[in-house]
């Protein structure tokens, strides 16, 4: 069986879930010898795919920055290579990467496969008109639907009315673990963890005052945050306005520091409104890191009682988990131990058989 992954999300991405996605599942099946999986791309920025046989691309004026303009004309270009791969209809399978509907012009007849990640543009998004009608369009002439949890599968059905024996759904798992002979580092700081971006579902601001009073109180706890870019002005505003400036860091978000950030933090915090998945409360439990997240969405689809659950818009709800977890360290224990177990139900190998299936069901 061949299967076509275009180039979308190695274009707009950089380094994100949705290209990690695809990279995990190309590494799997390179190791299967009853599946091909062909990249569609010339120019990519992507980190993941660096030295990768299949989505072998050639980097595109990488030294300039992030900007519009060249996310477009790279866009241009990948689509002319994924368009002349359509035509040559050399493929069982299209797998595309997002949810532009260009392919859709195409003569080929074969099966169309797309991931369904979640609702984020139909929930906070909503301005974002160009997108919404894609997806809408994609996931509507889809032969089959993959979606990354029962949760999102339950908003596809509910939100576009998608008959359910055309969902299948296929979980995550995490590229982040922590190795077996890893000892964990003393740190000269206690600090409570924040992982991704921080934008407006996220709860970033509200989690923050919700936790103010811990980190005045405690001279020696901090909040690290890994990713998610640098603060914004409204961030630093409220920082300052909080008086808690110092008391919070920014960090690298490559998989390597956050390995080493998620075995030594007293716990990863979600405070997320919104979730199809939630990748890094997977990678904190494969980590060995307690959580407290939000009882939301997909949330305790994940992590089940690997974790302490919080109303992510109550802020003494918030702090009651924090305080429980900073000063109970059997709590601790017992979410790591659980963590640990829970983890092993997600594997990129199960996640790849399973992906497997869905192409052949539709052969």
């Amino acid at each position: 069986m061949r299967v076509l992954y275009d180039h979308q999300a190695f274009t707009i991405q950089d380094y994100g879930g949705i290209s990690r996605y695809f990279f995990e599942l190309t590494r799997q099946f390179q190791i299967n010898s009853e599946l091909t999986v062909i990249g569609s791309l010339l120019f990519s920025n992507n980190e993941l795919i660096q030295g990768n046989e299949v989505f072998s691309s050639t980097s595109f004026f990488k030294s300039f920055g992030s900007f519009q303009k060249k996310t477009e004309l790279m866009n241009l270009l990948n689509e002319l290579k994924s368009k002349a791969l359509l035509r040559r209809d050399d493929f069982d399978v299209f797998h595309p990467t997002y949810y532009d509907p260009y392919h859709l012009k195409s003569k080929s007849k074969k099966p169309i496969v797309i991931t369904f990640h979640d609702l984020i543009h139909e929930k906070f998004k909503r301005s974002d008109h160009r997108t919404l009608a894609h997806k809408k369009r994609v996931l509507s002439l889809a032969d089959r639907i993959i979606a990354v949890s029962q949760s999102s599968k339950n908003d596809l059905m509910e939100y576009y009315g998608i008959e359910e024996e055309r969902i299948t759904v296929v979980h995550l798992a995490s590229s982040i673990t922590r190795p077996e002979d890893m000892i964990s580092e003393e740190s000269k700081n206690d600090y409570l963890l924040y992982v991704g971006n921080r934008g407006h579902y996220k709860n970033f601001l509200f989690f923050v005052r919700a936790i103010a009073p811990l980190l005045i109180k405690d001279r020696n706890l901090f909040l690290y945050c890994a990713g998610g870019g640098c603060f914004t002005k409204e961030e630093s505003m409220l920082f300052h306005e909080l008086h808690i400036e110092n008391k919070i860091t920014l960090h690298a978000g490559n998989d390597t520091s956050l390995t080493k950030m998620y075995s030594n933090a007293i716990a990863l915090f979600f405070p997320s409104l919104y979730e199809g998945f939630g990748l890094p409360l997977l990678e904190a439990m494969s980590c060995g890191c307690p959580i407290g997240a939000s009882q939301t969405s997909s949330l305790p689809e994940v992590a089940n009682d690997a974790a302490l659950y919080f109303d992510p818009y109550d802020k003494d709800s918030i702090l009651s988990v924090a305080e429980t977890l900073i000063a109970k360290p059997d709590i601790r224990l017992t979410l790591k131990q659980k963590g640990f177990l829970r983890a092993q139900k997600f594997t990129w190998t199960k996640t790849a058989a399973l992906t497997h299936q869905v192409y052949t069901s539709v052969v």
